[in-house]
């Protein structure tokens, strides 16, 4: 074996071995971190969601991926219009509150009581936003798609506009507890206006805006409306719609987009991911 040979021998193993150290020391920390989490949990239920069914799964932490610049538009502010790092998701730099939550501890504001809240991220340069809530429900009946999953066999012919979800008027509601006007209520409000989503969700040349067509469904409701749920999720929950579905690129910018997203709204875990649409089945 020649002296070249067995240096480039040497250095694979080398990598191998580092590779093999990084991958223990990384999956011995999720393994922790989730017996941890594990041994704290409780499962008792909060008086205001007692009939509910709550759903606790502890997510596994992200990876040790460092970003070149931090995700949050406050540690931020000099991202360039129009630069790589904003076309990458680094430029969600203006932050809009819709509703701020009546909740002292929520993230969304302070106050009495436990409403909903709800702000989004906006992006001049991808000319998009990021957006998130809290008390947040979703209405399956009124979301219209096929009903997907099926074998890809199953499904020849039929047209890709009968897989995309189409959002009746209040498909999605946001509890408005401390919202309100008093005892008469409001009754039913649309969250966000049409000005609102021609500004900082434009359709563009978009023949289908799902985000926005969602977005701008969402109701603020009475907390007697509200309260009506078959199951209650606690951990953060990542709405995907996927487009190219069966087109690899495609896939993968839809992957960095649900990753995008969960790093500029701060998620500390892994979100669990519910697929608004109604596609079949692919192998990748």
């Amino acid at each position: 074996m020649s002296r070249k040979t067995s240096k480039l021998v040497k250095i694979l193993l080398s990598l191998f071995a580092l590779n093999s150290l990084t991958l223990y020391f990384y999956f011995s920390s999720d393994s922790h971190h989730l017996h941890h989490n594990n041994s704290q949990t409780t499962t008792t239920q909060t008086p205001h969601h007692h009939h509910h069914q709550q759903q606790r799964q502890f997510s596994k932490p992200w990876p040790i991926l460092p970003s070149y610049l931090p995700w949050s538009s406050s540690q931020n502010p000099d991202v360039k219009f129009r630069s790589c790092e904003a076309y990458f998701g680094n430029g969600f730099q203006t932050r809009l509150d819709l509703l701020n939550s009546s909740s002292p501890t929520s993230p969304g504001g302070g106050g009495d009581g436990g409403g909903g809240w709800f702000r989004c991220f906006y992006s001049e340069t991808l000319r998009s936003s990021v957006c998130e809530g809290g008390k947040v429900k979703m209405n399956v009946g009124k979301i219209k798609m096929s009903r997907g999953g099926e074998r890809l066999e199953e499904v020849i012919g039929r047209k890709e506009e009968e897989e995309m979800p189409v959002f009746e008027d209040g498909a999605f509601e946001v509890d408005g507890e401390g919202h309100g006007d008093g005892n008469l209520g409001f009754g039913r409000r649309r969250l966000v206006s049409d000005e609102f989503l021609n500004r900082y969700l434009p359709e563009g040349e978009i023949l289908s805006h799902t985000m926005r067509a969602l977005i701008g469904s969402i109701r603020v409701v009475e907390p007697q409306v509200f309260d009506d749920c078959d199951q209650w999720v606690e951990e953060p929950t990542l709405l995907v719609t996927r487009f190219e579905y069966a087109n690899l690129f495609h896939t993968v910018t839809d992957w960095y987009s649900a990753y995008v997203s969960s790093r500029v709204t701060g998620l500390p875990n892994r979100p669990h991911l519910v697929f608004v649409d109604g596609h079949c089945k692919i192998k990748f």
